[in-house]
């Protein structure tokens, strides 16, 4: 555990221990890799020991030089969680009904009020605590590696410490001035329309699921008016029951079904059934996500870092426009800024969100379906890296994991440059899963 205060500009007060973790590399060279996770609100300790077993094949092979460092952040994992559950097995009619809901959320925030300041929890007081950590360990410089919040969380670092970074390879990227809105609504009408192309152009799911895109538009407006009963079996109880299913919690939970393409192969067969008007297989899709999301992040932190960084900085225009030619409109965002309510903090700084300028070499990776951080942002980043490069993975999601960018990653890491990297090399290199006709391999997510 290292020692944090929690009002870092007071420099008194409340210590927060952080949960920190260190593999040793068999040549150190005084540098560490900084195994960050996304989110906000995923911890990173308890990747060390998959890592330590070489599950990640990119790190593994820099582990000879290079010590990896895990820290989880304020407000996640064993560092002063706020430990919210939004989505208790014995309460599903709740988050069937609210992405936040109110009464968990509000509970949960005056618990940890009493306890805690949750205007502490954010993204430029967490890369201050990984300096801190980084300088108590002797490591001159870090290599920054991570995707989605990660990728933001590294932006901000490479603009506080980039003095300390010795290269980052990011990816699903966000960064300061180029975040979608919440729940990016362009890239989860992006990557509902390539899907149904994809669809179209195969022969299994065309012949299958012939009128997805027409059946998909008409399911949704079904819940337009009013919330509908879906039938779902209780995780915990094991037993069916009738819930009522909000347009809010359906779009979005969607939405992220279609963040990696092996979950995004079963929605034409999903909104088939539920156009039939069987919910079983939508339910499950629902009780899928809610469940990944409460059980993945810290949702006290993860709203405490999104209010404080993201939502100030929402663009009306952008929603506006987003709102209107989107599946999922603006009611991610309307449910964001509610819990912000609720959740109170302090927002950040205009400055903050200006574009991070910086000369540290830089890979960014994203793929060109990516519901949650679309790959116009990344371009837009990108823009002010001066040894920055990107690659772009056509049909990939919220992931752009294959063997090509696999070599690509692990040749910048040990050159610790991306001035020879091929950036076309990989764009071609994803290959689509095939499309579900049933639900017989679901459990494998669940």
């Amino acid at each position: 555990m290292f020692g944090v205060y929690e009002n870092r500009d007071a420099k008194s007060g409340r210590i927060i221990n952080l949960g920190v973790v260190v593999l040793k590399a068999q040549h150190p060279t005084g540098d560490a890799l900084a195994y960050i996770e996304g989110g906000p609100g995923v911890p990173a300790v308890p990747d060390a020991a998959p890592v330590a077993d070489g599950d990640d094949p990119i790190v593994a092979k820099v582990r000879d030089r290079y010590d990896v460092l895990f820290v989880d952040s304020r407000g996640m994992g064993t560092s002063n969680p706020t430990n919210c559950n939004i989505s208790p097995y014995n309460d599903m009619a709740t988050y069937f009904l609210q992405i936040w809901p109110d009464k968990i959320l509000s509970a949960c925030y005056q618990r940890y009020a009493k306890t805690s300041n949750p205007s502490q929890y954010n993204t430029n007081n967490a890369v201050d605590d990984l300096d801190d950590v980084r300088a108590a360990l002797g490591y001159h410089k870090l290599i920054l590696y991570g995707g989605s919040y990660a990728s933001f969380f590294s932006f901000v670092y490479l603009r506080r410490h980039g003095d300390h970074v010795k290269s980052a390879l990011l990816e699903a990227i966000g960064a300061p001035g180029f975040m979608p809105l919440p729940g990016a609504p362009d890239g989860a009408q992006t990557a509902l329309d390539d899907l149904t192309s994809k669809c179209s152009r195969d022969p299994r799911c065309a012949k299958q699921f012939p009128h997805f895109r027409e059946h998909f538009y008409a399911v949704v407006a079904r819940f337009e008016e009013k919330p509908l009963s879906v039938t779902v079996r209780n995780p915990k109880t094991k037993q069916l029951q009738s819930v009522l299913l909000s347009r809010e919690v359906l779009v979005d939970r969607i939405r992220e079904n279609l963040y990696f393409p092996e979950t995004a192969a079963y929605l034409p067969f999903i909104i088939e059934r539920a156009y039939q008007a069987d919910y079983v297989p939508l339910g499950r899709l629902v009780n899928l996500w809610s469940q990944f999301m409460a059980n993945g992040q810290d949702a006290g932190t993860n709203l405490a870092y999104r209010c404080a960084d993201f939502d100030p900085f929402i663009s009306e225009q952008e929603l506006q426009v987003a709102a209107a030619h989107s599946f999922t409109g603006d009611l991610r965002v309307r449910a964001e800024r509610n819990a912000c309510r609720t959740w109170k903090v302090d927002p950040m700084p205009a400055n903050f969100n200006d574009p991070v300028v910086s000369g540290v070499p830089v890979l960014l990776l994203n793929g060109s379906d990516d519901p949650a951080t679309p790959p116009k942002y990344a371009m837009g980043a990108v823009r002010y890296l001066a040894n920055g490069k990107l690659v772009l993975v056509r049909g990939a999601g919220h992931g752009v994991d294959t063997p090509c960018t696999t070599r690509l990653m692990i040749e910048f890491l040990r050159a610790g440059s991306a001035k020879n990297i091929d950036a076309n090399a990989c764009t071609g290199a994803f290959k689509t899963p095939r499309f579900a006709t049933s639900m017989a391999k679901w459990q494998n997510f669940e």
